[in-house]
């Protein structure tokens, strides 16, 4: 499969990256990238921030919170971490599935939008459907820093809440023991990357559609000039304007939803 190469770290470029690569990148043939997040919290597109992210944990641990352009729940990134995402028509996580067990890790999709090894959640994904293609996009948790995951989403009410930090620990894993053969994620990125290309050529990403990025998206991850649309006037809202460290939020969190309409587009998670 052909790909391209990302190697920002910043979670609102990278948000808006997806979206852009998405809606206009020009491949017939499917494609995919391989790239990691800064530590970062990154809420699906219809999710009220307030319910399910401890604000002040990531305020007072400088860790940004951005939202994807596909739904699903709240995840936690750190460069320890790595993402990937393929983008084409009728795509599926399984080329990374099967990118992972050619390294040995046995790898399996299971549920709605997981992957396990050994019983354990190594990776969530969700994806979006757009006009004719689709893209899917998910977590690899190589060596995350846990206890930094589970502060970061542990409010009241939340779903992580709800299971017990115990729990978590219990069903979620990092892969780096299963890699022993590597000795850091740089490594096994590139191993990944050589197994799902399959020999297959790096795409161009000119400077102009470059330039384009950090303006392009209305998925919700946009460090735009206009503080109350800095994320999207089509979900949710619960704003967070990346040039400032202040989230406007209403003191008693609720949804409030746009006057827009939704294109008509399916999302999943």
């Amino acid at each position: 499969m052909k790909y391209l190469i990302n190697g920002s770290t910043d979670p609102y470029f990278n948000m808006a990256f997806d979206e852009y690569c998405l809606e206009q990148y020009p491949s017939d043939a499917p494609f995919f990238y391989l790239w990691r997040n800064a530590p970062s919290v990154i809420i699906g597109l219809n999710q009220n921030a307030c319910a399910e992210v401890n604000i002040g944990y990531l305020e007072n641990n400088g860790i940004k919170l951005a939202r994807r352009v596909t739904g699903g729940g709240a995840v936690y990134h750190d460069l320890q971490n790595m993402n990937y995402t393929i983008i084409g028509r009728n795509v599926t996580p399984a080329p990374f599935v099967e990118a992972l067990r050619s390294l040995g890790v046995p790898a399996e999709l299971s549920g709605r939008n997981d992957i396990f090894v050994d019983g354990r959640k190594v990776s969530g994904y969700a994806r979006r459907v757009s006009k004719d293609r689709e893209i899917v996009h998910g977590t690899m948790m190589y060596d995350v820093d846990i206890d930094t995951l589970i502060k970061a989403l542990d409010v009241p009410g939340s779903k992580l809440s709800s299971k017990g930090v115990s729990s978590v620990r219990s069903r979620v894993a990092n892969l780096k023991d299963n890699l022993p053969q590597f000795t850091s994620l740089d490594e096994v990125q590139a191993a990944i990357s050589d197994a799902m290309s399959g020999g297959d050529q790096v795409l161009e990403f000119g400077e102009d559609s470059l330039q384009k990025v950090p303006a392009y998206p209305t998925s919700g991850a946009r460090p735009g000039n206009t503080p109350q649309n800095a994320w999207s006037p089509r979900v949710p809202t619960l704003v967070h304007h990346p040039h400032t460290s202040s989230y406007r939020t209403p003191e008693t969190p609720r949804i409030r939803l746009s006057p827009h309409r939704l294109p008509e587009q399916r999302t999943e998670s």
